[in-house]
């Protein structure tokens, strides 16, 4: 028999089948400010939601895998779509309200300039400013000129072209590179409204409980993490540590202090707020 987390690991990255009725307890989705590890989550989750299904579809005792029934799980809401940029950097959480007062929803954030930093070292900077302007598109939709009509998305082709907007890494305007974006002086991806409104997100706006976690703190908070989702004790087991990519060490990961001095007159307020978030996290209880 494999164990278990050889069945998680297996389970790869195709996406689930549809809930059946009656299946979960609920649903949970994982949002983030981008460059802090969601991605990690959601593939971990995802694997995880996969290979419960692959079990409850297994009527014999040969299956190969440890049990996580009877247990009926919550539902990761992009589990069955095939990109889990859906929910994954939602700028507005009121929108998460049509799954119900059960839905349970992660914040995760940041330190911003190293998250900043993060998502234009790994070329995400376009995909990334499309999602937090609240645009849903499919993989095979995210290269070239993204089909979108959100307002600010209309407002910065309108000031800076085009071709500023062209995914994936435009050759020309703030998203070209880390170095342009800079050069504005300006939070163009709206990172701290998005913030601000995750945070201010109370009843009655908001009716599903919200758990902020911070990403330089997840080790940590992994406990709340997982009582909050109701994850099993043996999948508990088998998480994997988080190791953080925003290491000063990791060469890649670098900013300068000229780039820091610009990031910080964008972001400056926003990485105090984001530390005064408690290590363990922070529930916001709405439902």
């Amino acid at each position: 028999m494999l164990s278990l987390a050889e069945c998680v690991q297996r389970a790869g990255h195709q996406p689930c089948r549809q809930p059946l009725p009656h299946e979960n307890n609920g649903t949970f989705s994982i949002t983030s400010v981008g460059g802090v590890a969601s991605t990690f989550l959601l593939e971990w989750f995802k694997r995880l939601e996969l290979a419960r299904q692959a079990e409850a579809a297994c009527a014999s005792a040969t299956c190969g895998c440890p049990s996580l029934l009877p247990a009926a799980p919550l539902h990761l809401v992009s589990c069955h779509v095939d990109d889990d940029g859906v929910f994954k950097h939602l700028a507005d959480p009121r929108a998460l309200n049509r799954f119900g007062r059960h839905h349970r929803a992660v914040f995760l954030v940041g330190e911003p300039i190293e998250a900043v930093a993060s998502v234009f070292r790994r070329r995400f900077q376009c995909w990334h400013m499309y999602r937090l302007q609240n645009c849903w598109f499919t993989r095979a939709q995210r290269n070239g000129l993204i089909p979108c009509a959100q307002p600010g998305i209309l407002r910065f082709r309108e000031r800076f072209g085009d071709g500023a907007a062209r995914c994936r890494v435009p050759r020309s305007g703030p998203l070209h590179s880390l170095d342009a974006y800079a050069e504005q002086g300006e939070d163009l991806f709206g990172a701290v409204e998005q913030f601000r409104a995750w945070l201010s997100c109370r009843r009655p706006r908001c009716e599903f409980d919200i758990l902020v976690l911070r990403y330089e703190e997840l080790n940590r908070s992994l406990p709340a993490l997982f009582d909050f989702l109701s994850v099993p004790p043996a999948a508990r087991a088998i998480f994997p540590r988080v190791h953080r990519s925003h290491a000063g060490s990791q060469r890649q990961n670098v900013v300068d202090d000229a780039m820091r001095q610009k990031l910080t007159k964008i972001y400056g307020g926003l990485a105090k707020a984001v530390n005064g978030i408690p290590p363990e996290g922070l529930l916001l209880r709405n439902a």
